[in-house]
Formats: C-alpha cells, structure tokens, sequence
C-alpha cells in the first residue's frame, strides 16, 4: 500500500491580503479585494478593475531584495507565498535533506509585466538595448528556480504552464513525485502577474472579461464586479496572487514531528481535446468522477465543493450541469461556492490559492461564501451565498478549469489522525 500524502504547510497572497490569515479573513468575512486602479488607465486597459495586491513586489516599499533584479511580479508573488508555506510547515532551517524535496512552481503566462517594461523603455529610449534580466524573469520556470534557490531545495523542480489549472496541476505534480519516492516533500503552487494592454485587453475582447457598462452595479461599488452564478454574471475579473502547500509523505512528516494539517487524498487530471477556450462539459465530468474513483471516496462523501466559478455566463452554467451530474441526489445538499467573487480570477495561480483555502476550510470547519450573488432561475445548487458557513467538513474538492482544454481535481481529507 503506498504512503499516505499530507498537508504541512500552506499559503496565500491575494488582493484581500498579503497572507493566507488575512486573506481568509476577508473570505468569510464576505469582504471584496476588488477595486479600481488608476494604473489601469483608460488610455491602454479596457477594465479598470481588478484584483492587485497592494503595496507588493518590484518597487514596493516591501520588495524583497533577493529577486529585486528580477522584476516579473509572478516570481516575488511565489517567491513570497513559498517562503510563508514553507515555514508554516515548520521547515525553516536544516530539518530536511534539500535532495529529497520536490518544487513545483507553475504560471499561466509568467513575466509578461516585465517584457511589458522593458519593451516600453526600449521605445522611450529609441534604443534596441534591453535590461539582461528580462529572459530570466520572462520564463515560467524561474519561479519554482528562484524558490528553489533561496530555500536551498535540490529536489526535482517542474514548472505546469497548463492555463488556469497550472497550480492545481503543480500539486498533482507533486504528489506524483512522492508517490514515486523521488522525493518526502514537495513545494507546490502557483503565481501569476499579468496586468499588461495585451492580456488584459485581450481578455476583454474575447469577451471573457467583465465589460464597462454604465448600467452595471460594479460601477458604483467595484467589490460587485465579480459575481459567481449569479443571474447577472458578466465575465471575470482579472487578479493576481500566489498559492502554495506544503507536501510530505506521512512518514516523513512524523519522522520530523509536523503538524498534519490535512491529507491529499487524490486527484485526477485530464484534456477535453475540444477548443481553444471553450470547455467540454464531458471531458470535466470525466475528470471530476475520476478523482472521486482514484481517491476511493463516493459523491456522497464530499462536503464541500470549491468552484471553478470564474463568472462567466458559460462556465458556471456548465460547472452547475457538471456537478448535477458527478454527484447526483447528493449535489442538491452539496454546498458550492466560488472565492473568485471576493479575489478575481489570478489565472494560473488561482487553482494554488483555493487548494490552500480548502485546506484552512477544513482547518477552521468553515466554508468561504460566493459573494455577490443574486440567484439564477437556471443555476439552483447551493452556493453559500453572502455568508460564510460553519459546517462539519471532511472531505472536500476543488476543480480548476483552463484554456486549452485543461482540466484537474484535487481532494483533500480532514486529519483526524
């Protein structure tokens, strides 16, 4: 019988906060990080809200002097969020043989902010010479090398580029790797940074983005932007963060004396083969039953589904179908929710983020509320709307969804040992 996987750490940056602790407290408090910025100029950006954490990376009066050369905010975000998981594991120091920890630290689209600097400075200046730290804080997987070389990890490092699903896939990379004995932790999650002209406008014009409309309720209070399953979800807004857990086979973290935080049951990943964009409502009920197989746990054990929930009007009406179908009699009583409500949508890292809040979920016995949610005649699950809920969880999944076709569950199981 193979080794049980566990959570020993986890974290996350997001708009509401700078730590998971803020960050959950702004959850279940109902708060939005949402907001206008004035750097989201009308002059360049299509929207003018999102998702940004404040007083953060390259520049900030909290900028981290290690990678202050390289000035793609995804590698600080992750950075930042590893060193948090990290030490919430309880792993500061030489505890560890740095050989036997896995890094898997995955991007949708990396450091586009800094090609996005240096091409605009190389306009002003009429010169063709570029900063020599664009390329290496271009790449995705200079995250997961930076992280491994600032907590001196020499385990095997991936960097998943698997659209809005990569840090999900990061954590089933990682619990891959210490099923397969190559490693007794792994550090995995995700950041991303993209507030660019290309990506956010982009976005917006494939219609993915919530438009500017005068008649909308996010132009009086931008906290409504972004509003899951709701009847007048319009498109997501665009966020950034990081997320991270910290894996360990149950050997290795009794070995040490962790504190278990929760148990990484299972996952299941898988392509829907289909579209550019659009998803395939087959291919995702395939994954979702496969991660309920592989884990050996029935619908009806799953007490809390985290939602994809980008508030879109095509991905929460599929999700809804989705979860009608994988969990039958059993989806009527299941609560949903969607924090992408409270913090936008961080692309890549936002599968990172709400795997390190389902794992405080089950920490706290407390599920996060959808915000902002006026009900849906067509979308009738239960998705804890407003009000955060205290519930008994022991078991919970979150799915994550990405362009290309690229899809993952991940469940994890209170500790009760």
């Amino acid at each position: 019988m193979s080794e049980r996987i566990v959570v020993v750490g986890h974290s996350a940056i997001t708009c509401l906060g700078r730590d998971l602790g803020t960050t959950w407290d702004g959850l279940v408090s109902g708060r939005s990080g949402l907001a206008r910025h004035s750097v989201l100029t009308p002059e360049s950006f299509l929207q003018d809200v999102g998702g940004i954490v404040e007083d953060f990376g390259p520049g900030s009066s909290s900028e981290d002097p290690a990678v202050a050369k390289l000035g793609a905010r995804f590698i600080h975000l992750s950075l930042a969020a590893a060193r948090a998981a990290w030490s919430d594991a309880g792993l500061d120091g030489d505890r560890v043989d740095p050989e036997r920890v896995a890094v898997v630290v995955g991007s949708a689209l990396g450091g586009q902010d800094l090609l996005d600097t240096e091409q605009a400075r190389m306009a002003k200046r009429r010169s063709l010479a570029i900063s020599p730290f664009v390329i290496p804080g271009l790449i995705i997987n200079q995250a997961a090398g930076q992280v491994a070389q600032h907590l001196g990890l020499n385990g095997p490092s991936v960097a998943p580029a698997n659209a809005c699903a990569s840090g999900g896939h990061a954590i089933a990379l990682g619990a891959m790797f210490l099923r397969a004995g190559e490693a007794d932790f792994a550090l995995c999650g995700a950041g991303e940074s993209t507030f660019t002209p290309p990506v956010v406008n982009g976005f917006a014009t494939m219609k993915a983005l919530l438009p500017r409309r005068a008649d909308d309720r996010s132009t009086t209070d931008p906290g409504q932007s972004s509003r899951p399953f709701s009847v007048d979800r319009a498109g997501f807004v665009l966020a950034e963060g990081a997320g991270m857990v910290t894996l360990a086979t149950e050997s290795a973290a009794n070995r040490l004396g962790l504190t278990i935080q929760a148990e990484y049951v299972g996952h299941a990943l898988n392509t829907d083969g289909f579209h550019v964009s659009l998803p395939s409502k087959e291919k995702i009920i395939r994954c979702l039953t496969t991660a309920l197989r592989q884990a050996d746990v029935r619908p009806d054990e799953i007490d809390y589904y985290n939602a994809h929930g980008t508030s879109t009007i095509m991905n929460d009406r599929i999700e809804t179908e989705v979860v009608k179908t994988v969990f039958g009699e059993a989806a009527s009583k299941l609560p949903v929710s969607s924090i992408k409500g409270a913090i936008g949508h961080s692309l890549g890292a936002a599968s990172a983020i709400e795997a390190a809040v389902c794992v405080r979920a089950l920490l706290e016995q407390m599920i996060p509320p959808t915000i902002n949610h006026i009900p849906d005649p067509e979308l009738d699950l239960d998705y804890v709307p407003g009000e955060a809920r205290a519930a008994r969880l022991d078991t919970v999944m979150t799915a994550s969804f990405g362009f290309g076709g690229t899809n993952n569950a991940l469940i994890f199981r209170r500790w009760n040992r």
